[in-house]
């Protein structure tokens, strides 16, 4: 045991003192900012672009249509054939219209549907007039028609604007779709720190001298949890950071204004996420999703002499990771949360530590984050166990360049 807290001491403070571990922790968020900044930027450019040409989709009489130009100019009026309200509705929704202007006074239909770019009060009283015009033609003026005036039923307009439910969807998604591609990216990248690290030591021959004072499980698994901790430090680092640069940002905006309102309900949506859990369960997810690709990495080291033979390895590692963290979108943020696809992939060891991160944040049962650590932990204890067959003797074996089929003999070879 002593020798494996060794081994681990030897990789964690290795790590931490490079150059480029403090570059990344420092440099990176900055980048990610400098990245997210130019992304609002040039969408509100683009939101600035649609807003000063309005287009209204209607599916009305020409009369309406002619006295919408009339009093807005500006606004592109394109005149839709006779379908449903509903079926309009979707119509919008699916284009690139503003908004629509569903009206027939001989049907009592009249309605108004759009985003916050309709001017509705104006649109609504030349709908009204039509419908008051068009009584009193039809009645001639008479008792009747004051009744029905003083009863008419009032325009309705549905707003079509971002609710609560839409924001919260909106930060989870991004905290959700966050959480899985740090995970993805930071296991890839200290995945290969392990292997460089092997190969170096392997071609130095230092590998010889190493293991004969330690057994090469102890070698394996000391790199691994070392390099977990430097990734695990990193994680804390960039939390604590983000945690500040958003407090920041709040301080920093406006507390009154257009955009106001929905700055301040994307921030109390913020807060409100529970960070605690998120964060105790990346550490877990992040440790044993790390622990478990590490494995097959370190046996890659050892089995090869140079990086340049390790591509016919890798690819097969990459390849879960990257499904993982696509059908966590797909499954996840624009699916359901708690369906049955989304459940199944944060079960599944090679999926779970990034599907599983993805669900928390809309709210995962105790008992199946509990179901999927102790998977995962199965598996890892499995896979690191198989790779210490593939490293102990992949590590003594130069000048050859192993197939797939020479590894899964490794692994079952007798000691």
């Amino acid at each position: 045991m002593h020798k494996l807290l060794l081994i681990i001491k030897r990789e964690f403070l290795t790590k931490v003192r490079s150059k480029a571990y403090l570059v990344l922790i420092f440099l990176s968020p900055l980048l990610m900012l400098g990245m997210f900044a130019a992304i609002f930027y040039f969408a509100s450019k683009e939101e600035k672009a649609k807003d000063n040409q309005i287009t209204l989709l209607t599916i009305t009489t020409p009369e309406i249509n002619q006295d919408i130009y009339k009093q807005h100019p500006a606004i592109y009026i394109e005149k839709g054939s006779a379908v449903s309200f509903k079926q309009a509705i979707q119509l919008v929704d699916d284009t690139s219209y503003n908004g629509l202007i569903y009206a027939n006074p001989a049907l009592k239909i009249m309605e108004i549907y759009g985003d916050k770019n309709i001017p509705f009060l104006s649109l609504k009283s030349i709908l009204e007039k039509h419908k008051r015009n068009y009584l009193l033609h039809q009645n001639k003026i008479d008792e009747a028609v004051i009744t029905q005036l003083s009863n008419m039923t009032p325009v309705k307009i549905t707003h079509k604007k971002e609710s609560e439910n839409e924001i919260k969807k909106w930060v989870k998604g991004t905290v959700a779709v966050g959480a899985g591609y740090l995970v993805m990216m930071f296991v890839i990248i200290y995945g290969n720190s392990v292997m460089r690290s092997i190969i170096e030591e392997k071609n130095s021959r230092v590998i010889e001298i190493m293991i004969c004072t330690v057994k090469p499980f102890q070698l394996l698994l000391g790199k691994i949890i070392g390099n977990a901790l430097a990734g695990l430090l990193q994680f804390f680092i960039w939390g604590f950071l983000l945690l500040i640069g958003l407090f920041l940002i709040e301080s920093s905006f406006p507390s009154t204004g257009g955009e106001a309102e929905k700055i301040a309900q994307i921030f109390t949506v913020i807060w409100d996420i529970n960070y605690v859990q998120i964060g105790i369960s990346f550490a877990f997810f992040f440790l044993s999703g790390y622990l478990l690709y590490s494995s097959f990495y370190a046996s890659v080291g050892a089995a090869v002499n140079s990086e340049t033979d390790t591509q016919q390895f890798v690819h097969p590692i990459l390849l879960p990771l990257m499904f993982a963290v696509y059908i966590g979108i797909v499954t996840v943020v624009n699916g359901n949360p708690n369906g049955s696809t989304a459940t199944l992939f944060s079960f599944i060891p090679f999926t779970s530590p990034i599907v599983m991160l993805m669900r928390i944040p809309y709210g995962v049962p105790t008992w199946q984050i509990i179901l999927s650590l102790a998977l995962l932990l199965v598996s890892f204890i499995t896979t690191v166990y198989l790779a210490s067959r593939i490293y102990r003797i992949g590590i003594l074996s130069y000048g050859n360049k192993p197939k797939i089929k020479q590894l899964i003999k490794w692994m079952f070879q007798k000691q």
